[in-house]
């Protein structure tokens, strides 16, 4: 049954529309702005710079992680916007089964959306390159490090969403949420609790992508800015929200008033 159930979920994640647009629409934001702005319309002057594909990795999986986590939005808040939840819950004899084939078939889609457009951005990069004529010198690819933190950014930021989905359970008002409080709420609590703002959940999430820089005191930098978190201690942090919102959405999933 519970096998059923995942198969089930994954038949739902692509046979709806709404999928195929968000993965069209990244491709499009990775084929403006890798291809076309850091490739064909590239400064000759940028070709020097080492960390340059490394950058595109991480800046493309920051613009479209949020499409991905979509793609688990609207799995979750379609079935209450069109009141077909039930037909999902009567079919398992578990709402946890059905909860997590649910977080089985999101993480799956969201680790392998993060991958895909972690590889297409830097090769776009490098066609536009080519086209234009130039050669990138040397560069500097820690594989290891970016696979795992892109990985986790694209799947934490989806897990987020979809605990948002199971809260909320309002389609309008998760992704308002999840447009708002990236950009919009937690920029503001920022400005309340200073260097503290680094453990609100996506900002903790952003860290684990940032490209930090070791200074001999032992803490990281970007520029002029001192990030308070290495990026091991960013994704812990993730995780504890993570398991906290985890364990309230389940409790009330859960209950007779899940639908």
């Amino acid at each position: 049954m519970m096998l059923a159930s995942i198969k089930a979920e994954f038949r739902k994640l692509w046979t709806v529309r709404s999928t195929y647009v968000l993965f069209i629409v990244a491709f499009v934001l990775v084929m403006i702005f890798a291809f076309y702005a850091e490739g064909i319309k590239a400064l000759p002057a940028s070709v020097h710079d080492s960390g340059k594909l490394a950058s595109e990795v991480t800046n493309a999986i920051m613009s479209v992680s949020l499409l991905g986590a979509l793609a688990g939005v609207l799995l979750m808040t379609h079935e209450y916007r069109y009141n077909t939840i039930m037909y999902t819950l009567t079919s398992s004899n578990s709402r946890t089964k059905t909860l997590f084939a649910k977080i089985v078939a999101v993480s799956a889609f969201a680790v392998l959306f993060a991958l895909v457009f972690a590889i297409l951005s830097p090769l776009m990069t490098l066609l536009g390159l080519h086209i234009k004529g130039l050669t990138l010198d040397h560069q500097q690819f820690d594989v290891f490090s970016l696979a795992w933190r892109v990985v986790f950014y694209g799947w934490g930021f989806s897990m987020l969403g979809l605990a948002l989905a199971v809260l909320l359970r309002n389609q309008i008002a998760v992704i308002v949420t999840l447009f708002m409080a990236p950009a919009t709420v937690e920029p503001l609590l920022g400005l309340l609790l200073k260097h503290n703002a680094v453990y609100l959940p996506f900002s903790a999430l952003g860290q684990v992508l940032q490209h930090q820089v070791s200074e001999p005191s032992g803490q990281a930098v970007k520029g002029a800015v001192t990030f308070a978190m290495s990026y091991g201690r960013s994704a812990l942090v993730t995780l504890l929200y993570l398991v906290v919102f985890w364990i309230v959405a389940w409790v009330l999933f859960a209950r007779r008033d899940a639908n």
